[in-house]
């Protein structure tokens, strides 16, 4: 059995496990059979770091099942809060049954890494570590609810706590459960890969024009915080709508004028060289690992996503 399927078949057991009211468990697994078809970015980066460090166990698997279930609770967290993405199983029923799902989704990671068989003293510094990574995570995105990013470091730092958080924990939580040395190293790394993919994303997000459109939705992301300041006359609609002077008919009523003026305005450009800037900060992070190359390589691949 590959790993994939032995971690798909784990998390369907927990949830069969713990989640014992029939209906609960059937969101659940509804939810869960979802996350199946996109990929297991945390829990294969909780695994690189284990095995690079030495780590031989199986119960690693059960470590990765953890942390995807904990992504899972604040993916479903993150869209019930930003209302703007109609697509995932969990915005299809009663927000109140979704966020219960997501509350005990949260308590099974936890559960879950509590359950493998590692030493007392690693599962208490990886269950720290998902915590933190929980709590910083939650920190960055009530930042980014309240909306009041204004400046390009203010976004970062927002950024790094939301979503490098996360990386960050995965990455440490298998380091953890082999040796105790070069966190922070990790840590800084992880942090930074998290950053980049979401900088990735926001990149996107500007450039597209359905319901998760950044621009529609107010959003003040690395890209659209350049963008608002391009000089240009149409901007001034843009900042009023941002303001709420200005309605969504008004901003799309010149749809096609901001389509062209983002790619002139050098504000995707913008976005980029701060993400190839954290790439190259990272991969000499990286390099500073006492591993063989080809674990390093590993770990780039990541960067390089």
């Amino acid at each position: 059995m590959n790993k994939r399927m032995s971690l798909e078949q784990f998390m369907r057991g927990k949830i069969n496990q713990y989640f014992i009211q029939s209906h609960l468990r059937a969101l659940a697994t509804s939810f869960l059979e979802y996350k199946l078809t996109e990929s297991f970015i945390f829990s294969d980066l909780t695994r690189l770091h284990y095995q690079m460090l030495g780590g031989t166990s199986q119960e690693i698997e059960k470590a990765g099942a953890a942390v995807e279930l904990m992504v899972l609770a604040l993916d479903i967290y993150d869209d019930l809060q930003d209302r703007d993405n109609l697509d995932v199983p969990w915005s299809q029923v009663d927000p109140a049954q979704a966020l219960n799902v997501a509350i005990g989704l949260q308590s099974l990671s936890i559960a879950t890494l509590d359950d493998c068989a590692f030493s007392n003293s690693s599962r208490t510094r990886a269950m720290r570590y998902l915590n933190h990574g929980i709590l910083r995570s939650v920190n960055g995105q009530h930042t980014d609810l309240l909306n009041y990013v204004n400046e390009e470091e203010d976004c970062l730092h927002m950024i790094r706590n939301k979503s490098g958080s996360l990386i960050a924990c995965a990455c440490l939580i298998g380091a953890t459960l082999v040796t105790d040395e070069h966190h922070e190293l990790i840590a800084q790394y992880g942090q930074s890969i998290g950053t980049i993919g979401q900088i990735r994303n926001d990149i996107k997000g500007i450039s597209r024009w359905d319901l998760r459109n950044d621009l529609l939705n107010r959003k003040r992301t690395l890209p659209i915080l350049y963008f608002l300041d391009h000089d240009h006359p149409i901007m001034q609609i843009v900042r009023d709508y941002y303001e709420g002077y200005a309605s969504q008919t008004d901003l799309l009523s010149i749809k096609n004028q901001i389509i062209d003026l983002i790619e002139s305005s050098g504000s995707k450009q913008y976005a980029e060289v701060i993400l190839r800037t954290l790439q190259y900060e990272a991969k000499e992070l990286i390099e500073k690992l006492p591993i063989e190359q080809e674990w390093k390589q590993k770990i780039v691949e990541f960067v390089e996503l």
